[in-house]
């Protein structure tokens, strides 16, 4: 019976030592799952040169098909994803990048809402205090007679509003 015993304890330490084996892919299996992973992120960061309306990851033109086999040939080669983006940029332009450099005419792009934010708070805020003066602090702000109107004059008011009726 003791050795039945060891024989069932080897088989579970074998098992046990395969099992972390068996639950990673290999080396050679991560590689092109890696590379894919990476293909797929630099398709999203450029724009399809044939109409320049969409990513290359979502086009459907033999440009993008194009940019797609480049783009793993050149992550085969052993190319770094911004070594990638930059030949894309010297092959057609600034135009490429789905998210322009932050420099000239396009920085203005990351700079411009923060601007209209802060104008949009400013204008808000400002709107606010006047609303929130009082009637008469805002009539004498304005220079407008804020005097007590007397007895004739709101018998004469009464009188014209009555004939408008």
């Amino acid at each position: 019976m003791g050795s039945l015993t060891q024989l069932t304890l080897a088989l579970w330490f074998a098992v046990a030592a395969q099992a972390p084996q068996a639950a990673q892919p290999s080396q050679a299996a991560q590689a092109p799952q890696a590379l894919e992973q990476q293909a797929k992120a630099i398709e999203t960061m450029l724009i399809a040169p044939c109409c320049w309306s969409q990513q290359v990851s979502v086009h459907q033109s033999p440009a993008s098909d194009e940019i797609k086999a480049s783009i793993r040939k050149l992550l085969a080669e052993g190319k770094t994803q911004q070594q990638i983006l930059d030949a894309a940029v010297a092959q057609y332009g600034d135009r490429i990048l789905a998210e322009p450099p932050a420099r000239g005419f396009s920085g203005l792009l990351y700079v411009l809402p923060w601007i209209f934010l802060a104008g949009s708070v400013g204008l808000v805020v400002f709107v606010v205090r006047r609303l929130r003066t009082p009637g008469s602090a805002l009539a004498a702000a304005s220079g407008v007679n804020a005097a007590p109107i007397n007895e004739a004059e709101a018998e004469r008011i009464d009188d014209e509003l009555r004939k408008l009726d």
